[in-house]
């Protein structure tokens, strides 16, 4: 309703300075065979537009209207500027009424703003300077008054802004325009000095003003084909880079889920470590973000024990060197798993360090004190708290009293001192029941990653 509102006025308004300059206009001082000429070259030039980035289009036979009211008058102009939106009816196909009522209102209206701006500015005969300055201001109000009606039509039909419409169609065409516009006046002021055969002359710069119209728009239609190619290419690769993601975090989920099916008390134990790490955490005044980095590092951190064969876990006495070995390379094995999915590269260091040792005596890299991510240090004192009060094929779990007597002793040496009173602290005020809660918390973010993919 706003756009068919808005058409209809512009059509108006057109009407309006017909009426006008059919008032003004001084048919008795035209040369016949030069208004034939003018009605020709915008009638064939209007026939051949170079069409741009949207639904609107530009020619070059705007120059024959400039060259009707350097010579006659606005009047002469406006009646040009008909027969071009004559053409442009038909042009390449035939257009609805409405569209060339707008046309002929907006073509119209262009022709006679340039008209009075050029009278206003009324030059004196053979005073190239200020015909030249007249032309340009001229041209200037013709350009900006047909494309600000084209560019205010379209941002209401597509819902878009006006000026970015604007910009994106017609920022880059003053130049281009005002050379055309000289072309039109150096054809009037060819036609005074030499008569037709200066208007003939001068048809071949406006050809080549044409061609330059058009040579532009290929080459920016090629390069915003090409972007939006290259565009289509990003988004294509984007979707497949989160599909693989998701594969990689899916298929970690279904390792834990193996671990978990395996043995059902090392989901327990890793269920508690996680909820103790958190509130350890919580008491030591994380942030959110590393709070939630140390859930999922309590989540994936024995992850690589995937790659450590059954017989060893389970092995009921010492373990060899080489079984050693195999025992200690699982949290590299768990931070190679986590270096595919990208969400978890702020896990991956925490998977890699927890059993890195406060006096630098650890592995796989024995770094020391602030070396190692708190988080890291956080997961290493509640997963051997974990570890010492849950029963092993070589010994029985320890009770809570001397699991904590042993973290004091290697506090300083195996753990973080500070996180380990911590530790302790979350510890005494845990509450009956609290395992139970933990062990929900963990199935849910277990379930979470899981089902990550779908």
């Amino acid at each position: 309703m706003v756009v068919r509102l808005y058409v209809m006025t512009v059509a108006l308004v057109g009407l309006v300075c017909v009426a006008q300059a059919a008032r003004s206009a001084s048919f008795g001082a035209v040369d016949p065979l030069m208004f034939v000429i003018l009605v020709l070259l915008a009638a064939v030039t209007q026939r051949m537009p170079v069409f741009l980035f949207r639904s609107s289009a530009i020619s070059v036979s705007f120059a024959a209207v400039i060259a009707s009211y350097v010579l006659y008058g606005t009047g002469v102009a406006v009646f040009v500027s008909l027969f071009q939106a004559g053409v442009n009816a038909f042009t390449p196909t035939r257009k609805p009424l409405v569209k060339a009522a707008f046309n002929a209102g907006s073509l119209a209206t262009s022709a006679f703003v340039g008209g009075e701006l050029f009278a206003l500015l009324s030059p004196e005969r053979g005073d190239i300077l200020s015909t030249c300055v007249a032309v340009a201001a001229s041209a200037l109000g013709y350009f900006l008054v047909n494309t600000s009606l084209t560019a205010g039509v379209i941002a209401l039909s597509e819902r878009q802004g006006f000026l970015q419409v604007w910009r994106s169609n017609y920022a880059w065409m003053p130049l281009n325009f005002l050379a055309t516009a000289a072309q039109g006046a150096a054809l009037a002021l060819a036609s005074q000095a030499l008569g037709v055969f200066g208007v003939l002359v001068f048809t071949l710069p406006l050809a080549v003003a044409w061609y330059s119209f058009r040579l532009y728009m290929s080459k920016s239609s090629e390069v915003r084909q090409r972007n939006a190619e290259l565009q289509s290419v990003n988004e294509m690769l984007r979707r497949t880079n989160d599909r693989l993601e998701e594969s990689h975090l899916s298929v970690i989920g279904a390792l834990i889920g193996a671990l978990e099916a395996k043995e059902n008390s090392r989901a327990l134990a890793a269920a508690r470590t996680m909820a103790l790490s958190v509130a350890t955490a919580e008491r030591l005044s994380c942030s959110e973000d590393e709070i939630a980095a140390i859930k999922l590092g309590a989540l994936f951190h024995d992850i690589g024990t995937i790659g450590v064969p059954e017989t060893v876990l389970r092995k009921p006495g010492a373990l060899d060197d080489r079984e050693w070995q195999e025992v200690r390379a699982h949290s590299s094995i768990g931070a190679n798993l986590l270096s595919n999915v990208p969400m978890l590269e702020r896990v991956r260091p925490i998977v890699l360090s927890h059993h890195e040792r406060y006096d630098g005596s650890g592995y796989p890299q024995g770094l020391r004190e602030d070396q190692i991510p708190l988080a890291a240090q956080i997961i290493a004192v509640a997963d051997a708290f974990a570890a010492m009060t849950e029963g092993r094929p070589y010994r029985l779990a320890m009770s809570q009293p001397d699991a904590v007597h042993e973290l004091r002793a290697n506090a300083g040496t195996q753990f973080n001192p500070v996180v380990v009173e911590a530790f302790i602290a979350i510890l005494s005020h845990e509450r009956k029941g609290a395992v139970h809660e933990s062990a929900q918390v963990f199935q849910q973010a277990l379930e979470a990653v899981k089902v990550r993919v779908f």
